[in-house]
């Protein structure tokens, strides 16, 4: 009589295994881009035309859009141009900031 092929039994096996087993996928969450980056991208950007707190907050997704253009300001010793715009409802104001020159623009560029 013949035996049959049976496949070994996991105590008679050699190979050591686990008993765990692996997740399906290891992948991390990709890390989000930082908010100051996403803003001074954004900045840079827009061009001539420049951009206002709206922009940021529409686009970047981030409140407080004057804060990132004071930042930069103060720490790279810039001043950008500021024009004061009225609002599409007609009640209130707000500011659009613009580089004023291209040695501006090359600062923002080196300091990211």
């Amino acid at each position: 009589m013949n035996k049959k092929n049976r496949p070994l039994q996991a105590a008679n096996s050699d190979i050591r295994v686990s008993d765990v087993t692996p997740l399906t996928k290891s992948l991390q969450a990709p890390k989000r881009t930082p908010k100051k980056h996403r803003a001074r991208v954004y900045m840079l950007r827009t061009g001539i035309e420049g951009w206002t707190e709206n922009d940021i907050l529409r686009y970047c997704r981030l409140s407080s859009g004057r804060n990132y253009a004071t930042e930069l300001e103060r720490q790279l010793g810039i001043t950008l141009e500021r024009i004061d715009e009225k609002n599409p409802d007609g009640i209130g104001t707000h500011l659009r900031y613009r580089f004023s020159c291209r040695g501006d623009v090359l600062k923002v560029i080196t300091h990211m």
